[in-house]
């Protein structure tokens, strides 16, 4: 009789313990549970947050496109193409096209007044010509920057890149002919 009576207290005791093991194992699933919901949400959260500061960041960029691309339109360029930023003492940004003759051009906006100028390709060197030259000069490990602008009244191309040491350069070209105006190495 104690025998059964132990049984059943051994059973008791037993179920017991398996229920609070599986309580426990419930608790401890729903810890994981929420821990993997927090790190999606805060992952979720993060990657979101990169997004918008990455949009905004280029907005400016976009805004000042879109502007050129509207200023060559009014002054009868058609089939615009790249886009090119300037940054010496002024700002430029400019777009190639195509004028009313089918002539390839290229448009430069002032930042700062807006005052535009349309340089006929065919009258100066191109982009390519000017990459290639630098290619050829400087052996850059990478290109970083073409922009076309205007210096003293002139235009001129400035190619922004890293030397082979990694080192920032500057090199600022003639449009007309493709001399070399001024080289800064090693900044």
């Amino acid at each position: 009789m104690f025998a059964i009576i132990n049984q059943v207290i051994d059973i008791f005791v037993l179920t017991e313990r398996m229920e609070v093991s599986m309580q426990r194992k419930q608790h401890q699933q729903r810890q994981w549970s929420q821990i993997i919901l927090w790190t999606v949400l805060i992952v979720a959260f993060i990657a979101g947050s990169i997004g918008i500061i990455f949009h905004e960041a280029l907005r400016p960029a976009k805004t000042a496109a879109g502007q050129t691309v509207s200023i060559a339109r009014q002054k009868g360029i058609s089939n615009t193409g790249d886009f090119l930023t300037y940054n010496r003492q002024h700002t430029y940004y400019s777009v190639s096209g195509r004028n009313a003759k089918n002539q390839a051009v290229y448009v430069v906006v002032a930042k700062q007044n807006g005052q535009t100028k349309i340089l006929k390709q065919s009258n100066g060197t191109s982009k390519t010509a000017i990459l290639r030259q630098v290619w050829q000069k400087s052996n850059p490990k990478k290109v970083l920057n073409i922009g076309l602008g205007i210096r003293k009244s002139e235009p001129v191309w400035e190619v922004t890149y890293l030397n082979q040491k990694g080192n920032l350069c500057y090199d600022l070209i003639r449009f007309k002919d493709g001399t070399m105006v001024q080289s800064i190495q090693n900044l």
